[in-house]
């Protein structure tokens, strides 16, 4: 974080899987800094909402897609507003590849970068003027309590590039992108070809947990977590391109893997050997004594906060129906809204049962409590549910063990 928060002005070069997602986090964890950052102008609606979008540091910017050409002449604007900010020592988040994909590649960057970057020099004169990169990297971008992890690089030093813009801004465009491009790739894992991204997510599957452990890393850590991803994507980048053939044995019976899981309601863990020494009767016991005790938290917390997440839930997938790279961002504010009205609508009630303040407000300190509760209650019981079905079908354990082997032996050849 020490590159971001320095005295001189910031632009950060940012992929962009998730939508109003990624820089809200990013903003989040770099306070007390105040990130801007630069959106699709064709969100800008006249009025009320383009007002507000503005006044929590948004900066519009056309592409032609958006706006056609009438759009791209009002980037003007947006260039000096831009240079306005970073002449108050402001960091301002760019998109560098001008869509948002949710993908675990970079996409080629877009030549209006170099063009924003070098004009932004010239405007504000400054020599501490750097880019940033960052690379935004999600363990599942459209899944509710998956992490991100923002990778932040070294920053590059716009100064060094001047001579040569002043010489030909054509080759010196060419050349911050060159040099940006291959930092940004180095802070994502970048899967080469989009044919094996579920290739990636199988392997990762498979071996991640073990090949962290082995490393004596900290799975918690995210750094730690992403090293090893990088490194078996890169594994998998270079079998695709040194053995293909074996590389697609593997796909054919990770496929087949996982659908049997799927169909058998199981997860690999239950099956990996590393993983699955708790999974016994005695423990499975235990583990049920455990939920009835918790159950009465788990029901009420149920009971007050159901409604406000199924209804997120659904609302979304029907606002959205295939746009996944804002399913993150609408669920986040639908969210807010729905569990805001929520809590107004119990206190309410409980108000009128209870005729004092004090009860009201406690009950619904509970109802929040046990939501909480419920976000470790559940996974524990679907992990109980696992460990029931595996314990009591050997014959499925003992048909996907062998799948598993054969499918480790394929990854160790790679």
């Amino acid at each position: 974080m020490q590159n971001l928060r320095v005295e001189g002005p910031v632009i950060i070069a940012m992929n962009h899987p998730n939508a109003f997602t990624d820089p809200i986090a990013i903003t989040y964890v770099s306070y007390p800094v105040r990130l801007k950052y630069m959106a699709r102008g064709d969100a800008f609606k006249p009025w009320l909402v383009g007002w507000l979008l503005e006044q929590i540091g948004i900066v519009p910017i056309y592409r032609i897609q958006d706006g056609g050409l009438a759009g791209l002449k009002k980037n003007e604007d947006a260039y000096r507003r831009v240079n306005q900010l970073l002449k108050n020592n402001s960091k301002i988040i760019v998109f560098a590849e001008g869509l948002c994909v949710q993908e675990r590649r970079l996409r080629p960057l877009k030549k209006g970068v170099a063009r924003m970057v070098f004009g932004a020099y010239e405007a504000i004169d400054d020599e501490r003027l750097v880019v940033l990169p960052v690379g935004v990297n999600y363990s599942k971008a459209d899944k509710f309590r998956s992490d991100v992890f923002y990778n932040i690089g070294e920053p590059i030093f716009v100064k060094n590039f001047i001579a040569q813009y002043r010489e030909n801004p054509a080759r010196a465009n060419k050349a911050f992108l060159l040099a940006l491009e291959p930092k940004m790739k180095d802070l994502i894992t970048h899967i080469n070809d989009k044919n094996y991204d579920s290739v990636v997510y199988q392997v990762e599957e498979l071996c991640k947990k073990d090949r962290i452990k082995a490393q004596k890393l900290d799975h918690s850590n995210l750094n730690h977590d992403f090293i090893v991803l990088k490194q078996l994507t890169e594994t998998v980048n270079l079998a695709v391109e040194k053995k293909p053939d074996l590389v697609d044995s593997f796909k054919t019976s990770a496929d087949d893997y996982f659908l049997q899981l799927k169909k058998h309601g199981l997860k690999d863990w239950l099956i990996n050997p590393k993983q699955n020494k708790n999974v016994s009767t005695t423990n499975l016991i235990f583990r049920i004594l455990t939920l009835l005790l918790g159950a009465p938290l788990y029901l009420l917390g149920l009971l007050g906060n159901y409604l406000p997440f199924k209804l997120t839930e659904k609302l979304t997938k029907k606002i959205l129906k295939k746009n996944v790279e804002f399913y993150s961002s609408i669920a986040i504010g639908l969210s807010m809204v729905f569990f805001l009205l929520n809590y107004i609508l119990w206190f309410i009630i409980s108000y009128l049962f209870f005729e004092n303040v004090l009860q009201t407000l406690m009950l619904c300190m509970s109802l929040a409590l046990c939501a909480g509760y419920c976000l470790y209650y559940h996974p524990f019981l679907l992990k109980t549910r696992g460990m029931y079905r595996i314990l009591k079908n050997k014959a499925v354990k003992n048909k996907l063990s062998e799948k598993r082997k054969n499918l480790i032996s394929l990854i160790n050849k790679f």
